[in-house]
């Protein structure tokens, strides 16, 4: 797909088709974004998680956790219907600071701790390998989004997760693997329906239609997009 038609069609999806995306085009995705994304050093200090959101009891779990207005009452709530779609990517950090240290030796962070099934590192007093990892995550997602656009595939982001990380973690079964650290958020994907089109989608919460937040086409009437002079600053 052309460059720019690919940035085009990729929006924040609220409203999702029955159709579900075949696994192996999803897998297809994430070998490729694995393949060529930059990462320092190749160390990967993240894990992605890819979840079959077709059990009814977690999808209901993942919406609740994931409420869009803490003041709002579940019914009045418009929700985070992203997390409902059909593949959900779950993101957490992962233990790698022994790598650090393969050729430089004398290097601070393979003293970092964390290393353990879901563990939340405690002694990054400065923050430097959190923000690693949460930079490698960012880009890793911006990757995968487009990847996914280019195969015809929607996502919607949420770090609503943030709410519920223990419950995240244990619906991610990050306790499989001992180098999974803090879970840190999840991305839904599969076929979007109209973007233009204000969408209802059944709330597991109510039990009950609702109306999706609004049309993607008119996220910027909702929330306007700063002047780019404010968020691009070029250094004469």
């Amino acid at each position: 797909m052309d460059w720019a038609d690919l940035i085009e069609k990729r929006h924040t999806t609220f409203a999702w088709s029955d159709v579900v995306p075949d696994k192996q085009i999803i897998l297809d995705a994430l070998q490729e974004v694995y393949t060529h994304i930059p990462s320092k050093n190749l160390q990967f200090p993240y894990q992605v998680r890819l979840l079959r959101n077709n059990n009814d009891e977690i999808r209901k779990k993942i919406m609740t956790i994931c409420q869009r207005n803490a003041h709002m009452s579940v019914e009045e709530d418009h929700g985070n219907p992203q997390v409902l779609a059909p593949w959900l990517l779950g993101f957490n950090a992962r233990w790698c600071c022994d790598l650090e240290t393969r050729y430089e030796t004398e290097s601070g962070r393979g003293d970092f701790n964390g290393l353990g099934k879901g563990n939340i590192r405690t002694n990054d007093k400065e923050g430097g390998q959190t923000q690693a990892e949460n930079i490698e995550i960012g880009i890793f997602s911006a990757y995968i989004i487009l990847a996914l656009a280019n195969k015809g595939i929607q996502t919607g982001m949420c770090q609503n997760i943030c709410n519920d990380y223990k419950t995240a973690t244990e619906i991610f079964n990050l306790a499989e693997d001992e180098r999974a650290l803090d879970f840190r958020f999840i991305i839904g994907l599969g076929y979007g329906k109209d973007a233009a089109v204000h969408h209802t989608y059944f709330d597991p919460r109510i039990n009950k239609d609702k109306k999706i937040p609004f049309p993607p086409t008119r996220v910027e009437e909702v929330y306007p997009r700063p002047d780019i002079k404010d968020i691009i600053k070029v250094i004469e």
